[in-house]
């Protein structure tokens, strides 16, 4: 009986060894360029065409006269010889899915100066932190605003010299700036999520180095309509480019409110 058992067990299959694990499909993956990148200029010029209007101006007060005159001009528009237009904005459309740029810009500064913001635009990165600077012996305060009127910091400066850093809001768009001591003092900031941004000198000028390939180039000006022009950019050359508005798209004030009072 001992022996038929043995022998039962022994004619008996093994038992299949286990299946192995199913690993999940693996995704397919798009192989990213790879070398280094290969850079050019676009290198322009933004003019205002046509007999701009003269800028308005309002009074100052007692207090002030002495440092800033009796008279505060308006900066919302500023227009040199040619109607050269100064202080407009150029950027890239598709520049935050470019490459970063081989260098860093450094941070935008806004002056207070003969009681007016210098510049009265600014461009800047998303998130990051803006310089403020009283060079009068005035007091002054910056209040800035962003969206619906949400607040983006408040500082009064007093002193002669002194300079703050604050911080941007990180998401991109526009942020007002005024000075509640001296309500005809404003400006603007013009934020991105990306670096490829400049703003145009007094002459009109801008230039800015690229990512060689296609590029949508976006000009703004507060009192301007937004316009932009396709560039194609090759490595090592530089594309000339010009935007012009016809005086008659100007607005009379500024998006967000008038100049002086």
């Amino acid at each position: 009986m001992r022996d038929s058992l043995l022998a039962t067990v022994a004619c008996r299959e093994p038992p299949p060894p286990p299946a192995p694990p199913v690993s999940p499909p693996k995704a397919a993956v798009t192989p990213r360029p790879t070398g280094p990148v290969r850079w050019g200029e676009i290198e322009g010029r933004v003019r205002l065409t046509g007999t701009p209007p003269a800028p308005s101006t309002g009074p100052t007060s007692a207090t002030v006269a002495h440092v800033c005159g009796d008279q505060a001009q308006d900066r919302s528009l500023v227009v040199g010889g040619e109607g050269a237009l100064a202080h407009a904005v150029v950027s890239l459309q598709d520049g935050a899915a470019l490459p970063a740029p081989e260098t860093q810009a450094p941070a935008p500064v806004l002056d207070q100066k003969q009681c007016h913001y210098e510049p009265p635009a600014l461009a800047a990165r998303a998130g990051t932190e803006v310089v403020l600077r009283n060079s009068d012996p005035l007091v002054h305060n910056v209040r800035a605003q962003a969206g619906a009127n949400r607040s983006v910091f408040n500082v009064a400066m007093p002193l002669e010299g002194m300079t703050l850093r604050r911080p941007l809001p990180a998401e991109p768009g526009t942020v007002q700036v005024r000075c509640d001591v001296h309500p005809w003092m404003r400006a603007v900031v013009r934020t991105f999520d990306h670096p490829y941004f400049t703003t145009t000198a007094p002459d009109g000028r801008f230039r800015l180095r690229v990512p060689e390939g296609s590029h949508s180039l976006v000009f703004w000006h507060e009192r301007l309509p937004g316009a932009s022009q396709t560039v194609t950019v090759r490595a090592g050359e530089t594309v000339q480019v010009e935007q012009t508005w016809d005086v008659g798209a100007l607005r009379q004030e500024a998006a967000a409110g008038k100049g002086p009072p």
